[in-house]
């Protein structure tokens, strides 16, 4: 199951860094300064801000019951890889503009969420 924490810590990174990254390199400027003003974006910058904004509401949760998961000796890695699944289903849903599925990816995961702590009681 640490593996699966791990992975997650990998999406975080991708989508924090490194997809905001590749969708703005017309603003290498802006990014290697002090960032006093709002570049112009991309919408597929601005969509992969806000998958990543959305991340952010989830993954604390995951952590959690995945430390939970390891402290109480529970095997929820099928689970965490469910979750992680539905999360990269999600970000990539989210920034080509499929909004059918962004939003089942993202209530997936939710439910996901739900039966790990099941799992947990």
């Amino acid at each position: 199951m640490i593996e699966h924490l791990i992975y997650a810590c990998v999406l975080i990174l991708i989508q924090a860094w490194i997809l905001p990254a590749v969708f703005n390199t017309n603003n290498v400027k802006w990014m290697l300064s002090n960032r006093d003003e709002n570049p112009d974006t991309t919408l597929y910058y601005d969509r992969s801000k806000k998958a990543f904004a959305n991340l952010q509401e989830s993954v604390p949760v995951f952590f959690m019951l995945g430390l939970l998961a390891i402290y109480l000796e529970t095997d929820l890695s099928m689970l965490m890889k469910y979750w992680i699944i539905f999360r990269i289903i999600h970000v990539i849903s989210y920034v080509v503009g499929i909004s059918i599925l962004r939003s089942i990816s993202f209530i997936a995961s939710v439910i996901v969420l739900f039966m790990m702590a099941g799992a947990l009681i």
